[in-house]
């Protein structure tokens, strides 16, 4: 059952018990990535380090811990997850646990890296799944938002994938009003099987007002906050925070969007942080209102 707690302006806050440790998320890319995009909600860049990359020897220490919490699934985000110069090793050794799923730009995905990801697909009994990320089918557009050559570079990525049997999903970040989803979704379709992706799936995120997207467009409101009013009719427990933690090379926080944030961070390991969560950031009421999981299934 959900509790609730008090902030400093005597607002009630509601908590989200944790359900089942399902999946386990981890910044193996820290905040390093070879873009920047203006969106990012948590500004990576070639020169924000202030998350480390996850070393093999952490993601081990997590995995092991996850293996004794019945964690189900993986995925892993940065950052550019494939700047990480031990990566591949990450890779074959999240695959020894479950199923996982990468978060990619694809950008740095060449026809050789995609022969090593083909590879290690091959050693595994569980999955090996990508989700790239891009804005648009359109290469000014795209590019406005996330760099000079991103889209090719991404399509290149993409085709490399496809080409090594891999049918990678794709995210965009909705720039659009939510009632033209369906229109949008028919259109990226399309898109990926212009590039080879035999079985193309989408995934559609909101915009978080956090990091790059806060300074370029806006911040929260302080009316844009979860209340108790927001689960009268909807089962907290649906929040993907219910069924996952999200462990960095310094601790293990709520989920992927606040792990910048000193609050979100729960305890050093997995098991410190099997408690509820206070929903006090703005982020947590976009997550109510879109419905939003980070996961790739939506």
């Amino acid at each position: 059952m959900d509790t609730q707690v008090k902030n400093s302006n005597n607002r009630t806050i509601p908590e989200v018990p944790l359900k089942n440790l399902e999946t386990l998320w981890l910044q193996v890319g820290g905040t390093l990535c070879n873009l920047e995009c203006t969106h990012c909600f948590i500004s990576c860049g070639p020169k924000n380090d202030t998350i480390a990359m996850m070393s093999l020897a952490q993601v081990k220490e997590r995995l092991e811990e996850s293996k004794t919490l019945g964690v189900k699934d993986y995925y892993i985000t940065g950052g550019e997850v494939f700047i990480n110069p031990e990566i591949f090793e990450i890779l074959a050794l999240i695959l020894r646990y479950g199923p996982l799923d990468v978060l990619t730009n694809g950008t740095q995905i060449t026809p050789e890296k995609a022969r090593q990801l083909r590879e290690i697909q091959d050693s595994s009994d569980h999955p090996l799944n990508f989700r790239v990320s891009m804005e648009s089918f359109e290469e000014e557009a795209n590019d406005i938002i996330r760099g000079k050559n991103a889209y090719r570079k991404a399509i290149a990525g993409i085709e490399c994938l496809a080409q090594a049997g891999f049918s990678p999903n794709l995210a965009i970040t909705r720039t659009w009003e939510e009632e033209q989803d369906a229109e949008m979704e028919l259109k990226f379709i399309e898109f990926l099987h212009a590039n080879g992706v035999p079985k193309p799936q989408i995934k559609i995120l909101p915009g978080f007002l956090l990091g790059k997207l806060a300074d370029n467009e806006r911040s929260y409101s302080d009316e844009e906050r979860v209340t108790e009013k927001c689960f009268e009719n909807f089962d907290i427990t649906q929040l993907q925070c219910s069924t996952s933690r999200m462990a960095t090379g310094e601790g293990v926080y709520v989920c992927p969007i606040l792990v910048d944030n000193p609050k979100a961070r729960m305890g050093n390991t997995i098991q410190e942080t099997l408690r509820p969560f206070a929903l006090s950031h703005s982020a947590c009421y976009t997550c109510r209102v879109t419905g939003m999981t980070c996961k790739s299934s939506s």
